[in-house]
C-alpha cells in the first residue's frame, strides 16, 4: 500500500485488543519487502510499540487497512492513548 509493506493478523471477530477496537490484533508497516523488525515504521501487538505512528503515509496505509477489515476510520485520539 502506498509503496509500503503491511504484514497484520486479523481476527474473526472485532476485540478490545483490535485496532480501534476491531479485529485486527497485530499490524506492522514496513518501508520495504525485506521485513526487517529493526527496520519498521509502525508496530502495533494489541498496542503500539511505543506510541500511535504520526508520520501521515504511514497512518493512510493503517487507515486503509482497518477499512478494508473493519470498515472503519481509525480513532487516532483513543489510538494514542494505548
Amino acid at each position: 500500500m502506498q509503496g509500503l509493506y503491511v504484514q497484520a493478523y486479523v481476527f474473526s471477530e472485532p476485540s478490545s485488543y483490535g485496532i480501534s477496537e476491531g479485529r485486527i490484533s497485530r499490524l506492522t508497516v514496513y518501508p520495504n519487502q525485506q521485513k526487517e523488525f529493526s527496520k519498521h515504521l509502525a508496530n502495533y501487538d494489541r498496542g503500539w510499540d511505543g506510541k500511535s505512528p504520526e508520520d501521515s503515509t504511514t497512518r493512510a496505509v493503517i487507515e486503509a487497512a482497518v477499512r478494508q477489515f473493519d470498515d472503519r476510520a481509525v480513532e487516532w485520539q483513543f489510538e494514542a492513548l494505548r
